[in-house]
């Protein structure tokens, strides 16, 4: 079997790190990168034989791509600390035919909020490139929403990992406050703008779209404040644009 690296970027991850390392016994290398936990988190780690890195958060591209060049083999797979394989995923990676010619594969992901599992909408079995050949790959290092660019061809494993993405709605709605105003300064950097019409009507607009036509309304009362907290996530990140763009000459 081709040896296989995994990296994982972690920060006080204690709640939900052990059940990610459970599934990666597998794994020929575990590299950990953290920024500084005061939790648990490296204890847990260092108890699965992962190598745990100190590295100062800057953002999360910087980080990944740190986090890529510990990696000592080619192929590489980059889990978020609250991604869990699932076991049909572990065997499916197992057996790929290295042979072929993908310098990396796509791996579904599904959404995991408030303990729901969604089996609806766009966040359910959504392909993710996270299984690649560095020698053909690498990160963008944007501050956000961070971009694994890969060269050649891409293919694509049927099997699916979740995501454990938060707990409770305190944690869901501080995690989406803080990613839309960093969004909403990436976009800033990037020269873009929003017309103050884009700002009020993104709430009302992205809601319809994430609930009813992603069809989020049937995964339940989980669905509903997801769609409600990205709608609103939409909304501050286009509203902190507007404003940068407001103040830039003051």
């Amino acid at each position: 079997m081709q040896k296989i690296s995994v990296f994982i970027i972690a920060y006080n991850e204690e709640k939900i790190i052990e059940q990610c390392l459970e599934k990666l016994s597998w794994a020929n290398e575990i590299i950990i990168v953290d920024s500084g936990s005061s939790d648990k988190t490296i204890e847990i780690c260092e108890r699965f034989g992962s190598k745990v890195i100190y590295n100062k958060f800057e953002n999360f591209g910087k980080q990944k791509q740190f986090a890529l060049k510990k990696t000592t083999n080619n192929w590489v797979l980059s889990l978020d600390a609250d991604e869990v394989l699932s076991n049909e995923l572990i065997a499916e990676i197992k057996n790929i035919d290295f042979s072929k010619e993908y310098n990396g594969y796509l791996i579904p992901r599904t959404h995991v909020f408030l303990h729901k599992i969604f089996k609806f909408g766009s966040e359910n079995k959504k392909p993710i490139l996270r299984f690649f050949n560095k020698q053909h790959g690498k990160f963008i290092e944007n501050k956000v929403h961070e971009v694994i660019d890969v060269s050649g061809k891409i293919g694509v494993l049927k099997n699916e990992m979740l995501h454990y993405t938060v707990f409770d709605i305190s944690t869901a709605i501080q995690k989406q406050v803080k990613y839309s105003l960093l969004s909403g300064e990436f976009l800033f950097e990037k020269e873009k703008k929003a017309s103050l019409v884009k700002v009020i009507v993104k709430f009302p607009f992205d809601f319809i779209r994430f609930y009813f036509l992603q069809r989020n309304f049937l995964n339940g009362y989980q669905g509903f404040i997801w769609s409600m907290l990205s709608a609103f996530g939409s909304f501050v990140k286009y509203a902190k644009l507007y404003d940068l763009h407001q103040n830039k000459d003051l």
